[in-house]
């Protein structure tokens, strides 16, 4: 490959890896002069031997919003449960000294006698809801797994790309 092909490929594989790990606004100092020299071809005997593992790290982005979205919904089957808890109980010690003291409480929570509590807090529609949301969990656990190894995978390829282009460019110049 002439010294310009491994100059270019070398270019937009830096390029490339810049854009995939999203690190060209965080780049330090010595990192965005090795990138400004070797996109004007400048100093490249100086960067021969420059660790480039160092000044551009192998980075990767997590779902961020997912996994926020995931922690944040983590416990909420069981805040829902024990809200619904704390509507039925009461009604249901009232229902225990006034109509049937050996009552059975998930028959009392599932059938409401009188209306004590709000249809919200039956059991079927809580447990309906903690089902629902841990359906959610589930198929969001899974996508970001997905999109971490996915992600991950990808980086790795460009990452390496980079570094053989890079090693290609500067091996004549060591």
């Amino acid at each position: 490959m002439s010294d310009s092909a491994s100059h270019q490929a070398a270019v937009a594989a830096v390029r490339k890896w810049l854009k995939v790990s999203k690190q060209t606004n965080r780049m330090g100092a010595a990192a965005r002069q090795f990138v400004d020299d070797l996109e004007a071809g400048r100093n490249v005997a100086k960067w021969a031997n420059a660790n480039v593992d160092q000044m551009l790290p192998y980075r990767t982005q997590a779902p961020r919003l997912l996994l926020i979205v995931r922690a944040g919904a983590l416990f909420l089957p069981i805040l829902l449960t024990w809200l619904a808890l704390s509507q039925v109980i009461g009604p249901f010690a009232l229902f225990l000294q006034n109509q049937q003291a050996s009552a059975n409480f998930l028959w009392f929570w599932q059938t409401n006698p009188g209306k004590s509590f709000g249809e919200i807090y039956k059991l079927s529609h809580v447990a309906l809801t903690d089902a629902a949301v841990l359906a959610f969990l589930t198929v969001l656990a899974m996508r970001i797994a997905w999109w971490e190894s996915a992600r991950a995978e990808m980086n790795e390829h460009v990452y390496i790309d980079m570094l053989a282009a890079l090693e290609n460019y500067f091996i004549d110049h060591r």
